[in-house]
């Protein structure tokens, strides 16, 4: 085959792949929202994205900035600079997502804004989801105001509690069902009793200063707790209780005192007398006090048979200390300040003033200054004339004085606002072409220029949202418009997204209308509908969907579709997803009928999601995929992928591929619909793609990672694409890619990151690599830059050698806080090597542009 056949073999190859393969999703953005929510006591801001991706890695750059890598795994998207923001408020900061234009087979980046970047953490989610998690940071979030039985004030008085639930043993205590959040301004304690001869374990809730207050709270949580019970204390005060036992679930406030109770109140709470401390050496031994009071963050299950003996408890607390200061030591604030609670569950031992200050100072690192200040008075209490003493009032000094946020109010006035991005880029480019051909006696010789990209790309990203006593709504617009000056290029606009979402903050109603991205349910990736959906118990909901699929470019044929999903979240306090069901027409004939299932289990730094989709009508799988992440203690991050689909998706619509018609109906004039479906299982392939990689910390400064990917696509027939006739392609075999980085941050300033790259490509016809290296410094406090170099190289099996190199230059500079100035040039020159030819290309790409947050 002359190389040249196969060079434009190669290229068609690849123009099919994101035109055709994935041709149901062309035109999704990369980015799709940006929403924030409480989960316990953090904040978590959700990136969401409009194609499935796996995450990779993340690096902090400064004390505001963060980069985020990771691997869009289809050919979804358009390419553009991309923006999604949360504008900031009163209290909460604000965070600014980017997503810059940058080359799609490699490694893609994110860059996000954000204050204390340093404390965040990061966890992937499904595979359209990245979560930042903000310790401590719900006190941050605005609160909605809402009747006093859904957000209940703290009552003054003291004489009802109400008994959430009883245990056997404290194993069972721990594991109890975390409290509602709007319970958190609440005290929540346990308490020892004796029962029908029988220890019992109590976790109670309080306290209220009437009955009706507590029948109020009573009313809601008994759907959590169904044996919980109002109990009345009379009017005794609360005594300081001299029990030394933890809370009984993850992510509730700290234990509290528990009253003693009167007399005749039969299985009341009763007070637990103090841990012995004989054996603890006097200079370490704890005050007869209650164990420190724990935050309310997540704490670690404990061992199936909690230390009893003074032995086992010092052997116990020794191996949890020393964890604690591994995770120190490796900046994994959130694994030492577990560990450290482990220690501090414990009877007084020899490691428990150590404990206490290094808790504090976990807290501290990670962020939660709240915490850590709490942590750092408890130490004084307890230990006033401690080894670490004085330097525990040290860091109370540095952390000034606390920050007391404003209490909310229930007569808050509702919230209106208007916010997103307004951005407008020229994009332009340049290609020479220089070739030469060998003959018998001459070197013919010619030369070809032109200009092959001139636009103006104009996006808007627009969020009005109004917010009530009882609703929380949004009305999004996401536009795109490209001004084409080439006659050889057409212009166009995109609208990306025009929807109204409806969440009741008072009833469990939730709705979506207008166009939209289908995230999950097996929903369209893009369509005009809606989406309604309704509690049915506390962890359960049903939703409905119904609309027509939106494509880019449009095609003659009218599809509709209409599902539903069985959504189910936390159960076992881990594991979310959904069952669906999704029936799609074309013009009056069946196009896909499937039902699925989608699994995200997330427990401690281990994160796996699982998509099944079986079309029952074609009793075919059309997507089999399992994705997981694993992160160690050492913050070693493993990331694994196995992905198995037809690509696209197999519907009845796929019959058009290769045809001189987009219409079904059309197709249905000459053919059967038997034979128009059997043409649409013949011009879908199937898709495999595996991944296996890790990053590990090498340094405060360094992590280094390595992957290796595999990848096969099925035979592809001969289609036509934007009128252009694509031949016939086989399989691409197996193909198999290795890849590795090291990533510097901060290596000659407070804001740098340097990646180094290396990859290897090993395929049935070809064989090449790549050398990258990519860098980001942040000059002053409104300048950034970003140089890249890439060099490729890649011989085939006919003997034919491509070498390309590959700079660039990205520049930002932030004029204010909410308006940038963007450019970005590349230059890549390319020279191809046959038997009997040579091509030389150098091609000039840049853009330059400006956007504005509002």
């Amino acid at each position: 085959m002359p190389w040249r056949a196969l060079i434009g073999k190669i290229a068609f190859l690849l123009l099919m792949l994101s035109a055709v393969l994935f041709s149901a999703a062309a035109g999704a953005e990369v980015l799709d929202e940006l929403t924030v929510f409480q989960e316990r006591s953090d904040a978590i801001v959700r990136i969401t994205f409009g194609v499935r991706i796996q995450y990779l890695r993340n690096a902090i750059v400064g004390d505001d900035l963060l980069e985020i890598y990771f691997q869009i795994l289809s050919a979804e998207g358009v390419t553009i600079t991309e923006t999604r923001r949360i504008a900031p408020s009163a209290t909460f900061p604000g965070v600014e997502v980017t997503y810059p234009l940058q080359p799609r087979f490699q490694p893609q980046k994110l860059t996000i804004r954000i204050a204390k970047a340093r404390a965040l953490r990061v966890r992937p989610g499904s595979n359209r989801e990245i979560d930042l998690i903000i310790p401590d940071g719900a006190r941050l979030l605005p609160r909605a105001p809402a009747p006093a039985a859904v957000e209940p004030a703290r009552e003054t008085a003291t004489r009802f509690v109400i008994r959430l639930e009883s245990f056997r043993t404290l194993d069972d205590m721990r594991r109890a069902p975390p409290v509602p959040g709007q319970y958190s301004n609440f005290d929540v304690f346990t308490s020892e009793a004796r029962r029908n001869g029988r220890t019992e374990y109590d976790v109670l809730l309080g306290y209220f200063g009437t009955e009706e207050a507590a029948q109020r709270a009573h009313r809601l949580l008994v759907q959590r707790y169904p044996l919980a019970e109002i109990i009345d204390l009379g009017e005794m005060a609360p005594e300081p209780a001299q029990a030394a036992v933890k809370p009984a679930a993850p992510a509730v406030p700290s234990p509290k005192p528990a009253p003693t109770p009167p007399v005749a109140t039969p299985a009341a709470p009763l007070v637990i007398p103090p841990s012995p401390v004989a054996a603890i050496p006097p200079a370490v031994a704890a005050p007869p006090l209650p164990a420190p009071p724990r935050a309310p963050s997540a704490i670690p299950a404990p061992t199936p048979t909690p230390p009893t003996s003074t032995a086992e408890v010092e052997a116990s607390a020794a191996e949890h200390m020393a964890g604690a200061r591994a995770a120190l030591d490796a900046g994994s604030n959130a694994v030492a300040t577990d560990r450290l609670n482990q220690v501090l569950m414990l009877p007084p031992n020899s490691h428990s003033q150590d404990a206490q200050e290094l808790v504090g100072l976990a807290r501290e690192r990670g962020g939660e200054t709240a915490k850590a200040r709490a942590e750092y008075e408890l130490y004084l209490r307890l230990f006033p004339d401690g080894a670490g003493a004085a330097r525990v009032r040290a860091r109370l000094a540095e952390l000034g004085a606390p920050d007391v946020p404003p209490a909310p109010r229930p007569d808050r006035a509702p919230v209106r606002a208007v916010s997103g991005t307004f951005s407008q880029y020229y994009y332009g480019g340049r290609s020479k072409i220089e070739s030469a051909f060998n003959t018998p006696t001459t070197v013919d010789r010619s030369s070809f220029a032109a200009t092959d990209q001139s636009s103006l790309v104009t996006n808007l990203d627009l969020t009005v949202r109004n917010r009530t006593e009882s609703s929380d709504s949004r009305f999004v617009l996401r536009d795109t418009d490209s001004a084409s000056f080439l006659s050889t290029q057409e212009s166009y606009n995109r609208l990306t997204a025009a929807y109204y979402d409806y969440r009741g903050l008072d009833n469990s109603l939730t709705a979506r209308i207008g166009r939209q991205t289908g995230l999950a349910g097996g929903l369209p990736s893009r369509f005009d509908g809606a989406i309604a959906g309704v509690g049915l118990a506390e962890r359960w909901r049903l939703n409905a969907a119904v609309g027509a699929p939106v494509e880019y470019p449009a095609i003659d044929s009218h599809r509709s579709f209409w599902g539903t999903s069985l959504e189910f979240e936390n159960l076992g306090g881990a594991l979310s997803g959904n069952i669906f069901y999704i029936d799609q027409r074309v013009d009056g004939v069946l196009d896909r009928r499937a039902v699925g299932n989608e699994m995200r289990y997330f427990r401690g730094g281990t994160s796996l999601f699982t998509l099944l989709d079986y079309d029952t009508s074609y009793q075919e799988w059309n997507i089999t995929m399992l994705q997981g992440t694993w992160q160690t203690e050492g913050r070693t991050t493993l990331n694994l992928l196995y992905d198995r689909r037809k690509a696209p998706l197999l519907t009845t619509t796929n019959a058009i591929f290769g045809q001189p018609t987009t219409s079904i109906s059309t197709l249905l004039q000459s053919l059967t619909p038997e034979q128009v479906r059997q043409q649409a299982v013949d011009v879908t392939a199937t898709a495999t793609q595996a991944l296996l990689g890790f990053t590990t910390p090498l340094s405060t400064k360094w992590q280094a990672g390595a992957d290796a990917r595999y990848t096969n696509v099925g035979a592809l027939p001969a289609v036509v694409v934007n009128g252009i006739a694509v031949p016939a392609q086989p399989a691409t075999g197996d193909i198999y890619t290795y890849g590795v980085q090291a990533i510097g941050s901060n290596l000659y300033s407070s804001r740098d990151t340097n990646v180094f790259s290396a990859t290897y490509l090993d395929g049935p016809t070809q064989q090449g690599y790549q050398l990258a290296f990519n860098n980001l410094s942040l000059i002053a406090a409104h300048w950034t830059v970003e140089p890249s170099l890439r060099y490729y190289s890649q011989k085939d099996t006919q003997q034919v050698e491509l070498t390309r190199w590959s700079p660039s230059l990205r520049i930002t500079y932030q004029v204010r806080d909410n308006v940038a100035l963007e450019s970005e040039f590349n230059w890549e020159q390319t020279r191809t090597v046959g038997p009997a030819s040579q091509d030389d290309t150098r091609r000039t790409f840049y853009y330059l542009g400006y956007r504005w947050n509002f």
